[in-house]
């Protein structure tokens, strides 16, 4: 039944309300962690020592000193104990102590670095002034000045860094110079810091100075020039043309060189490739004008005889030449070589791929020297989750599979309350398109709180990658969809099919501009898919399924990243079609979902609290990391999601659940290890209060 609104209300402050007592909590936590720590293992050898780290730093100085001790203890060569000193003078400057020493004392195989910290310092106010001509707001340009922030979340007192201070004029100008101050100049008034440490104020003074500016540019000898030869020069100057006729660009000393450059490049990708070119800029300093000029002798047209390849591998030479955009009698281009050796690097035998051209005149020879790696590797992948319990992977892949660079794979995954199983052969190539072909088989066994799950089947797949970070795939899937041991009582349920034969059309779009896999800091993540199953396409079971998976990251301060992430989902029954078998609805709670709710205990149940799943549902997070001490990062999270019955209550729903928690995440190659624990602001009977969870891979 719906809740009152007022209730509703009230649910939502409760949740509030938790969510910042634990943040309130968190500082205790953290000042407790070093009296928890005991004695961890150190990180450097035991014979040398550092005396007298500041708290909280001495795991950090022994993670920058350990490569210099293991060198150390090597050779017994005391330079290695300097360079340690050296170095971890650094640190502790980038930590806010400006006037750290680190002496040390060097006993045959021992040693002891011995740290002077003095005070810690802070940035005290900074003042700014700047003339009417800077481009550079006065908030911008006090953030050249600033450091690290200390405190929970970064959000204590500025460091004053020594030589981010000292540099910052120097940036201020390069800045300004860019953006065409030639002129431009800064002084910094800065005190220094002081034996007592504390704050320390800072006065950046800043003159921006007049705006050079570009005037059209002039092609000398421009009737002397065949018409692509002038096309090239042209569209390689682009990004220095005015869009309209009242526009402006700036000048810098940087952009002839970028233009010759460009020129070069653009001549080269037409079979110039001896060509000259020489790039002059006329400035003058009362108008603030300059004048480029571009002279241009283009030399030979260069056309390919033929194309050899040298390389040691087993890749047969007509898969080679299938991926090479260039054919003998082409007119050369050294654009179209970039795209080859992108394209012989994608099939993925190769770990090295480079070009040159050998010869001299109007024809030459290009020549691909090719690494190849080793294509066979067999793995085993441990893991847990907090449902599917301990889990391991093995598995085996040939990167170039029957000498053509086809991309084969097998995989086992066995856990306590999963298995599954899948074959996958992978073109990257597809009928010498730049499409990717998949064939892919798979098994799947999963025990659900409320039924056994079980599937297998077969897919074909072609993908387009559009760029680096996005890509389209377009398939058809046939497999066996099949739900055991049913607990549920539910007439639903028990008038769905529980083994029938799925079959369908899929489109997927893929954006993924992350900067890591595991712990990434910033970027988006999307995926967003719909699959039509119909009759016409071998299915018994008719519908029409929608899913969408976002994510995005994004740094907050100093060692925090704030991340967002949205899942939603929706399965209507089609033609004549009523109802959807429970092992093809959707399931929320768990550890990668609402996690104040166990593995798919979140939604509508039947009469013995068994889950039933639901046609729609949707989950959202926003969860704040933050570095603590080393690999060691904590969380601070909120969830919220439902699932409903009915495909027609998507837009129509009065009963969202959340879950408030903290986390712990170790970060390792495989995968952080996470553990986080999170409270259910309105429990429910029959539901926990709180729910741990402990499992490898983060939740989003």
């Amino acid at each position: 039944m719906p809740l009152p609104h007022d209730h509703r209300l009230a649910r939502a402050v409760r949740c509030a309300l938790i969510w910042l007592v634990w943040l309130a909590c968190a500082p205790l936590a953290l000042a407790a962690g070093p009296a928890l720590e005991g004695n961890p293992s150190p990180r450097i050898a035991s014979d040398v020592s550092i005396v007298g780290a500041p708290d909280g730093l001495l795991d950090d100085m022994e993670e920058v000193a350990a490569p210099y001790v293991e060198r150390f203890r090597s050779t017994e060569r005391a330079v290695y104990i300097d360079d340690a000193a050296y170095e971890l003078e650094l640190l502790l400057a980038e930590r806010g102590y400006a006037l750290a020493e680190v002496a040390y004392e060097v006993e045959g195989p021992a040693a002891r670095l011995l740290v002077s910290a003095g005070a810690r310092s802070t940035l005290g106010p900074v003042t700014v002034t700047a003339d009417p001509s800077c481009p550079i707001s006065e908030e911008d340009l006090t953030r050249y000045v600033s450091g690290p922030r200390t405190g929970l979340f970064g959000r204590g007192e500025v460091l004053y860094v020594k030589r981010r201070v000292e540099r910052s004029p120097r940036r201020v100008v390069v800045d300004l110079v860019a953006l065409g101050h030639l002129e431009a100049v800064a002084h910094l008034d800065d005190p220094g810091p002081g034996p007592e440490g504390g704050a320390v104020p800072v006065h950046l003074d800043v003159e921006a100075g007049p705006r050079y500016r570009l005037e059209p540019v002039e092609i000398l000898r421009e009737e002397d020039l065949e018409v692509d030869v002038l096309e090239a020069i042209r569209l390689a100057q682009i990004d220095i043309t005015p869009l309209s006729p009242g526009e402006d660009l700036p000048y810098e000393p940087r952009v002839p060189g970028r233009v010759r450059s460009s020129v070069l490049d653009a001549l080269a990708s037409h079979g110039y490739l001896d060509a000259e070119v020489r790039v002059e800029a006329d400035v003058d300093e009362e108008s603030h004008l300059v004048q480029m000029e571009i002279s241009v002798v283009p030399g030979l047209h260069v056309t390919i005889s033929e194309v050899r390849f040298e390389s040691s591998g087993r890749t047969r030479e007509s898969f080679l030449k299938s991926r090479l955009r260039l054919r003998p009698g082409d007119e050369f281009s050294t654009r179209e070589v970039r795209a080859s050796v992108r394209a012989l690097y994608r099939t993925g035998p190769f770990s090295e791929v480079r070009s040159r051209v050998e010869g001299e005149g109007a024809e030459r020879t290009l020549v691909v020297d090719l690494v190849e790696q080793e294509s066979l590797e067999v793995y085993f992948e441990p893991g847990f989750g907090s449902y599917e319990l301990f889990r391991g992977t093995v598995g085996a892949r040939d990167r170039n599979m029957f000498r053509s660079g086809i991309d084969g794979s097998a995989e086992v995954m066995v856990a306590v309350r999963a298995l599954s199983a899948s074959v996958r052969l992978t073109d990257p190539w597809f009928l010498n398109e730049q499409v990717i072909g998949d064939i892919q088989v798979d098994f799947e066994r999963r025990k659900e709180p409320s039924f056994l799950r079980e599937n297998r089947g077969i897919g074909a797949y072609v993908t387009k990658e559009w760029s680096g970070v996005m890509a389209t795939t377009f398939g058809y899937q046939f497999g066996r969809s099949e739900a055991k041991d049913v607990k549920v009582v539910d007439d639903d349920v028990a008038d769905a099919q529980n083994i029938v034969n799925v079959a369908g059309l899929t489109l997927s779009q893929r954006f993924d501009d992350r900067d890591a896999l595991f712990a990434p800091t910033r970027g988006l993540y999307m995926n967003a898919s719909v699959q039509l199953a119909a009759e016409g396409f071998g299915s018994e079971l008719e519908f029409i399924r929608g899913k969408l998976s976002t994510s995005w990251f994004r740094p907050v301060s100093a060692g925090s990243v704030l991340g967002l992430n949205l899942r939603a989902g929706i399965i209507a029954p089609a033609y004549d079609a009523e109802a959807i078998p429970i092992q093809e609805r959707f399931f929320a709670g768990g550890g990668n979902s609402v996690r104040s709710f166990k593995e798919s205990e979140l939604g509508p149940k039947d009469v013995n609290g068994e889950p039933l799943g639901g046609e729609v549902f949707s989950t959202a997070s926003i969860e704040l990391r933050s570095e603590l001490v080393g690999a060691l990062q904590s969380a601070a999270f909120v969830d919220a999601g439902f699932v409903e019955r009915q495909a027609s209550d998507f837009f129509d729903v009065d009963d969202v659940r959340f879950g408030v928690g903290l986390g712990l995440r170790y970060l390792l190659p495989i995968g952080p290890l996470r553990l986080d624990g999170a409270v259910n602001p309105n429990p429910r009977p029959g539901e926990e209060d709180w729910v741990i969870h402990f499992s490898i891979g983060m939740p989003f």
